[in-house]
């Protein structure tokens, strides 16, 4: 019996139905496979460097984990840059089976993939850096995006201590980042330097000084305080009287968002110096 033209019809309706659901299976499909390639996790970069060093931190004097020759090939742990001139990496396996990372510098490699600006609304702008290249107000995971993993990471009352090490003017100290909850208000500079005769502190503290008034762009008021003046007129013991806690030196900074205030003193019979920043919401 021929069909009838309503048939016909609903002929025609199913199979043009059928072909928008596969068309668009397809177009999913399609774009599931395109976002993988956007957004995979797997970036890779390329040794070019005929030899490159894998640090276990993201600086120079820090533990070599491997050393790497020109064509490797490495797993990108976070697009994003430490320090702006660091690439935290994944490589190996290694004979026993075990994939291990590390921190190279961008210039002895290059990427295999092509970067997407992509910026946050929060991270993407630009902010004043208060210290180093962080600002007041950071939360602890973006400290760690700029600095990658701390050597030590403490409680001290109401207050989180992030630190790290570095060398500034050829002094070796500790970089703490101490935040009040998960809020960057503070930080400091521990200098480690150590010296046979007192007296040389003072060529530190000036090297400090002036690295500071570098990055600040301001001279300091400085301050020359005599808590005992056992010794003040003898120049030669001035050393001996600053580690004794009888004398102090100090510098201050007086920045738009900070107090940075710069001290040598003594605590049992020792020399310390250390520049202590606060943010200026944290001291009102």
């Amino acid at each position: 019996m021929p069909k009838t033209r309503i048939e016909k019809g609903h002929g025609k309706v199913k199979k043009a139905r059928r072909a928008a659901v596969y068309n668009a299976v397809w177009i999913i499909l399609l774009c599931i496979f395109l976002t993988g390639l956007l957004f995979s996790d797997t970036k890779k970069l390329r040794v070019t460097a005929e030899k490159a060093h894998i640090y276990l931190e993201p600086r120079e004097g820090s533990p070599i984990v491997v050393t790497v020759e020109k064509g490797t090939i490495l797993t990108l742990r976070n697009i994003r840059k430490i320090k702006k001139i660091w690439n935290h990496v994944y490589f190996g396996p290694d004979k026993s089976g075990v994939t291990k990372s590390g921190y190279i510098q961008d210039s002895a490699v290059e990427r295999l993939f092509v970067v997407t600006n992509i910026q946050t609304l929060d991270e993407g702008k630009e902010t004043e850096k208060h210290f180093r290249d962080a600002h007041w107000g950071m939360r602890q995971d973006q400290v760690l995006r700029l600095e990658g993993a701390p050597s030590a990471h403490d409680q001290t009352g109401e207050f989180e201590v992030m630190r790290y090490w570095d060398s500034i003017k050829d002094m070796g100290c500790w970089v703490d980042y101490i935040f009040k909850g998960d809020t960057l208000v503070k930080a400091r500079y521990i200098f480690l330097v150590k010296h046979e005769h007192k007296t040389q502190y003072f060529g530190d503290y000036k090297k400090a000084k002036d690295y500071l008034t570098e990055v600040h762009g301001q001279s300091p008021l400085t301050n020359m305080n005599w808590l005992n003046t056992e010794h003040k007129d003898d120049y030669s013991k001035w050393g001996l009287a600053v580690s004794l806690g009888h004398l102090e030196y100090s510098a201050i900074w007086d920045a738009p968002e900070s107090e940075i205030v710069l001290r040598l003193y003594g605590e049992n019979n020792e020399v310390k110096l250390v520049a202590e920043y606060t943010g200026k919401l944290e001291k009102k």
